[in-house]
Formats: structure tokens, C-alpha cells, sequence
């Protein structure tokens, strides 16, 4: 998988939650932050879940990569010092 903005966007938004992990939903919303209030309630549904599964795929890529941890059980990820290292975090300038 070549990295996609969607991965940097959950890669950078973890780096500044350094210390805190995100939920599914979370960075989901984070992610997306402009919503088409002219959507019907249904469209908005599958919008949101199009939107978590393209944020899952990008979790699961970041964790393999050893990027992130993702947590099965309770659906939170939180970034590695690896991941802080690939978006050139200032965490580790400290």
C-alpha cells in the first residue's frame, strides 16, 4: 500500500494526541471534518461508515507497519515512537 493522504492524516492527528489513544469514531470525525449538511440521514450513514472503513484500512496498514498500536478489543490506537519518527514529530526534539 503507497501512502495515502488518508494514512499521513491518521498518522499526524495520533502525533498530536502523543500520550492519549483514539477511538474508530474519533478519528474518524477527525479526519473528516467538513460535513454535507444537505445529505439525507441514510446517505450520511454510509458516508460515515465508507469513511470509518477507509480509517480502519489506514489502521491496519500503520499498525503493521509497527507504526501505531491498535488495540482489537477496545477499537483505540495510539502512535509509536516509530510512527512519531516518520512524521518528524518535535515530541522527540524534547
Amino acid at each position: 500500500m503507497e501512502t495515502s493522504p488518508v494514512v499521513l492524516k491518521v498518522l499526524q492527528i495520533l502525533a498530536d494526541r502523543y500520550g492519549t489513544s483514539c477511538s474508530l469514531e474519533e478519528l474518524t470525525r477527525l479526519v473528516n471534518q467538513i460535513v454535507n449538511t444537505s445529505m439525507s440521514f441514510t446517505d450520511c450513514l454510509y458516508v460515515e461508515k465508507m469513511h470509518q472503513s477507509s480509517i480502519l484500512d489506514a489502521l491496519l496498514y500503520l499498525n503493521d507497519q509497527g507504526l501505531i498500536f491498535l488495540n482489537s478489543d477496545t477499537d483505540r490506537s495510539v502512535i509509536t515512537i516509530k510512527g512519531l519518527m516518520k512524521v518528524n514529530y518535535k515530541v522527540l526534539c524534547n
